[in-house]
């Protein structure tokens, strides 16, 4: 992989974390208090794609999140695994990173706003 594409990868896979916590961060702290991120995290782990799994079964970022933006969660869990381990990624890949951080800064924007 280029070296390139590796870093703007690695941006993308950043703006897109910043974008799922701030979602996250709002709609959390509206329902559960601000003692969510200690049960959320102590429950998953440090890493943001470590508690992927936990969104799947709270009720409350169900209705937030599409299915489709769901399964492209999933998908940025391969896609960083693979950067982590600095293995190729395609190219195809890296555009579906492009295009999930687009549709989350979207969606962010459009959340904090109301």
């Amino acid at each position: 992989m280029k070296k390139e594409l590796l870093f703007k990868s690695y941006v993308l896979l950043f703006d897109i974390e910043i974008s799922l916590v701030s979602i996250i961060e709002k709609e959390m702290t509206t329902h559960y208090g601000h003692l969510w991120r200690q049960i959320f995290f102590a429950e998953g782990g440090t890493q943001l794609c470590d508690n992927l799994p936990l969104l799947f079964r709270s009720n409350l970022l169900q209705d937030i999140f599409t299915d489709h933006e769901l399964h492209d969660l999933c998908i940025l869990v391969d896609i960083k695994n693979a950067l982590n381990q600095q293995s190729i990624i395609s190219q195809n890949d890296f555009d579906h990173l492009k295009h999930f951080s687009y549709q989350l800064s979207r969606k962010k924007f459009l959340s904090l706003s109301i």
